[in-house]
């Protein structure tokens, strides 16, 4: 059954989800300090390009387009070719944000769970968002081992 519109446009959502954290994740890396946490980062960003390769892949054999606008619009350009410094960002802060960018993405997917067709497709999408839920509670345990999640 081929994907209705509105699944190719919450693919291209879902996939455009993925590109920011593989985007963030990769820079995020980069900016921390301790090395568990940019060990941590880059785990994640391997992980979430494993996801983008899925649903680009449920795309191309559904004869969907598979470009998201992440893709498109992501080439440096001008004065932004070069990322900017660390800018005293935490890595605190790298792992709260993170942890935020989790909550959204896993919310993204409900949806396309929630409104998938295909039963196929909708396992592979609650694969995915049980791993990004999986993420965030990584991100999560990481900043509580820390002592900068308090729980009370």
């Amino acid at each position: 059954m081929p994907l209705t519109t509105k699944e190719q446009n919450l693919l291209l959502d879902d996939l455009n989800s993925e590109y920011l954290c593989i985007r963030k994740y990769q820079q995020y890396a980069s900016m921390a300090s301790d090395p568990q946490i940019k060990q941590l980062f880059s785990d994640l960003a391997t992980k979430e390009m494993e996801h983008a390769n899925t649903l680009k892949n449920i795309l191309t054999q559904n004869n969907a387009p598979a470009t998201s606008l992440f893709e498109t619009y992501n080439q440096p350009q001008g004065n932004n070719a070069s990322p900017t410094q660390n800018l005293g960002i935490t890595d605190a802060q790298l792992l709260f944000d993170s942890l935020h960018t989790e909550k959204h993405v896993s919310s993204v997917y409900n949806t396309s769970v929630l409104e998938s067709v295909d039963t196929n497709i909708r396992k592979q999408l609650q694969h995915i968002q049980q791993e990004e839920q999986n993420h965030a509670e990584s991100l999560f345990n990481t900043l509580k081992s820390h002592g900068w999640y308090n729980v009370q």
